[in-house]
């Protein structure tokens, strides 16, 4: 297969998780002004979890509310950070792909590394996006052989 293929189904991996991650960590951002994406459905449990600390750090821990919000947001931008360096290495030059042999496996586990944790923890959106990606890095990986 041509490499313009490989290159076609590598840069679609990438899509899902600029869309998912940046979507995710704006919805988590809006949430510290107007909490609606990432608030409890139990409208009781979120006083809780705003006066309730998280042991890890300490006296001065923030509430779980915070750290909640905070981790939806790392989360968020890191799922988007991903995809877009995988993206701008593959429109920028394909050859970088190609050439540097961690690059494809390690798309591949990323986006099934996330796949498995959806498919554990999450609903059928996740589970969607992350199994989008993963076939497409690996449609890419098989062409570019």
């Amino acid at each position: 297969m041509s490499a313009g293929a490989a290159q076609a189904w590598f840069t679609a991996g990438t899509i899902p998780l600029i869309l998912a991650g940046g979507a995710h960590a704006l919805l988590a951002l809006r949430d510290t002004v107007r909490p609606r994406s990432f608030a409890p459905i139990e409208r009781s449990v979120k006083p809780a979890i705003e006066d309730t600390g998280i042991r890890l750090v300490g006296k001065a821990a923030p509430s779980m509310w915070r750290v909640w919000l905070g981790i939806n947001i790392t989360f968020g931008l890191g799922l988007f950070s991903f995809g877009l360096v995988c993206l701008l290495i593959a429109t920028h030059d394909f050859k970088l792909v190609e050439e540097i042999d961690a690059i494809r496996p390690l798309t591949i586990a990323f986006s099934a590394a996330l796949f498995a944790v959806s498919l554990r923890f999450f609903f059928y959106g996740p589970v969607i996006i992350t199994g989008v990606a993963t076939t497409c890095f690996t449609i890419a990986t098989v062409l570019s052989l």
